[in-house]
């Protein structure tokens, strides 16, 4: 056996073989990759709000979670979006296991899809139309859709040159010798089926490779259940990348994931039999073709997982929370409930009130976020870089979400809340440019660290005492805006002071660098440029601190004082508070 694998692997034809498989995954993936992402743009914010709003329930999230993944065409892509939204503070672990039990339903979409006959002759028609639609349309929309379809046919394309090659070599005795142990052997194949899911990061892959085996008669299929089995385990490994450096409630969503899908698998290998005897009765009776047959099973497998867990999901929470106990600090203090709307209709005082901890649950993210920049540009760590990077994406969605919350409340409120919650629009629209800010800087950072630059010792010595002041000034910030607390707020004005000086004098300092050749210009530019966004960070964090201290900061103008227009203009003018555009 040993002997006739080593003759197939220095033969011709394997490698012939390891290139077309390769070629062809590749394309599959890249196709899958562009049409789910296209189509996540089409649906634009529309898409995460719907999840946010329409998961009340268990039940509730698994419908959402079979749309979703249907659109998507990832499993994956659900998990890591509902996690994403775990760690914003916008869904409960609760909410998303619904949505996370349903996306593996929906991912069995894609094998129904490739069991339509004869439309992979049609993949390269897709491709062409998409391009076209790419290169000849510049409207964006358009764009997306031309992409949405070229992945479309680039997905069929790839599947059709690997079932192609697999077709050839599932008709040699080795490969046919390999196979066999998969029906000898369930718990080999469902291994087989998890480490290449794992490997290729895409279910519908792996599921896809199983249909053109079984198509071919190099599959029987009681060998190929197992290995759809163990697709379902191999997938979560999205879900954990995604939890990981995450909120505890990321990581209990990630577990549930891991475990829902491993619980499954071991049930069905333990029901091997009776499933195999239900899935060939159901093919012969619908007289399925063999892919059509895979899809039946793959689907019938999730939908009966789900009915079944579906009434355990507070039993594998308990566990789960034994295993992963604790408490996280950014989920102190903030619950859901606050962006209740029948809240705001009952009591807006109480609302407007309640917004206040989630502001500071935004600038507890944003806090957490100038600390992984500072760490990141003294070292390129591609986790960090990551992680730094999907908090920016929590900001931007809290900062929207609060935004809309207040603007409900608006015109349930006298002038006096007013005030208060005009300060709190300011105070997210400067804590979500803070983390703009901190954006650049990975963006600058990242720049350098791929171009191997470097900083002398008296250039980070100046970076150093930037970071640790507006890091001060921020951790300053988050305890004014809770208390209120004027003589804080004091403080940090003063100290922007001082960071406005700081960066002065670090410029000429670099300058001087430069010019005596230590530095070089290049090195110099991205230095003024991580200064100069230090420096607003610093000077968001002095508006911050100016809405709790000047009382006059937000005066309604009227209309004689404003003198923009005399008493026949009909022009209508939208009063807004006074902001200091320079900061």
């Amino acid at each position: 056996m040993v002997q006739n694998i080593w003759e197939f692997i220095s033969s011709e034809q394997f490698i012939k073989t390891t290139l077309s498989v390769l070629g062809g995954l590749g394309i599959f993936l890249y196709g899958i990759s562009i049409m789910g992402d296209s189509l996540k743009t089409l649906a634009g914010d529309k898409l995460k709000n719907t999840i946010e709003k329409l998961t009340n329930n268990v039940f509730m999230g698994i419908f959402l979670g079979i749309i979703v993944t249907a659109v998507l065409q990832s499993s994956s892509g659900t998990t890591a979006l509902s996690i994403s939204l775990i760690r914003a503070g916008l869904m409960t672990m609760p909410q998303a296991i619904g949505i996370i039990m349903g996306a593996n339903i929906g991912t069995t979409v894609t094998a129904f899809l490739f069991s339509v006959p004869k439309i992979s002759e049609f993949s390269l028609f897709f491709i062409g139309i998409g391009a076209i639609l790419i290169f000849f349309f510049r409207n964006k929309k358009t764009n997306n859709i031309g992409k949405a379809i070229l992945g479309f046919g680039l997905l069929f394309y790839g599947m059709d040159l690997m079932g192609g090659v697999l077709k050839d070599l599932s008709g040699t005795d080795m490969f046919k010798n390999l196979l066999f142990k998969f029906s000898e052997n369930p718990v080999f194949g469902v291994l087989a089926g998890a480490v290449a899911t794992m490997i290729v990061q895409s279910s519908s892959a792996t599921t896809g490779i199983v249909q053109s085996l079984f198509e071919s008669s190099g599959l029987t299929l009681k060998g190929a259940l197992p290995i759809l089995f163990g697709n379902n385990i191999g997938t979560t490994v999205t879900a954990v990348i995604a939890a990981i450096g995450g909120s505890l409630a990321a990581k209990r969503a990630s577990a549930f994931h891991v475990f829902f899908n491993i619980l499954g698998a071991l049930l069905f290998l333990i029901l091997l039999s009776p499933f195999y005897i239900l899935i060939d009765k159901i093919a012969g009776i619908t007289d399925a073709t063999p892919k059509l047959t895979i899809a039946y099973a793959h689907l019938i497998f999730n939908v009966i997982n789900t009915i079944i867990f579906v009434w355990f999901v507070k039993h594998i929470v308990w566990l789960i929370n034994k295993i992963i106990p604790g408490k996280d600090d950014l989920e102190e203090d903030f619950n859901l409930d606050v962006f209740n709307e029948r809240m705001i209709t009952e009591s807006p005082i109480l609302a407007l009130e309640s917004t206040k901890n989630v502001i500071l649950h935004m600038g507890k993210i944003v806090k957490k976020m100038v600390d992984l920049t500072f760490i990141y540009s003294k070292e390129a760590n591609a986790k960090v870089l990551e992680e730094a990077l999907q908090l920016e994406n929590i900001i931007n969605s809290l900062d929207h979400k609060i935004h809309d919350h207040l603007i409900k409340i608006t015109s349930k409120i006298d002038e006096g809340h007013s005030k208060v919650l005009s300060k709190y629009l300011d105070t997210i629209r400067d804590l979500e440019r803070i983390g703009d800010h901190c954006e650049n800087i990975l963006q600058i950072c990242e720049h350098v660290h791929d171009n191997k630059g470097y900083l002398t010792i008296d250039a980070w010595d100046d970076l150093n005492l930037m970071f640790n002041t507006v890091t001060s000034m921020l951790s300053s910030c988050l305890i004014i805006i809770d208390k209120s607390d004027k003589n804080l707020a004091s403080k940090v004005i003063e100290i922007e002071d001082s960071v406005d000086r700081l960066e002065k004098k670090a410029r000429k300092r670099h300058t001087i660098r430069v010019n005596e050749g230590i530095c070089t210009s290049e090195m110099g530019i991205f230095f003024v440029e991580i200064l100069s966004n230090l420096e607003r960070i610093g000077d968001h964090c002095e508006n911050i601190s100016e809405y709790t201290l000047n009382d006059e900061y937000y005066v309604i103008i009227d209309e004689p004082e404003a003198g923009l227009r005399n008493k026949n203009d009909r022009i209508n003018i939208n009063i807004q508070p006074y902001k200091n555009n320079n900061k």
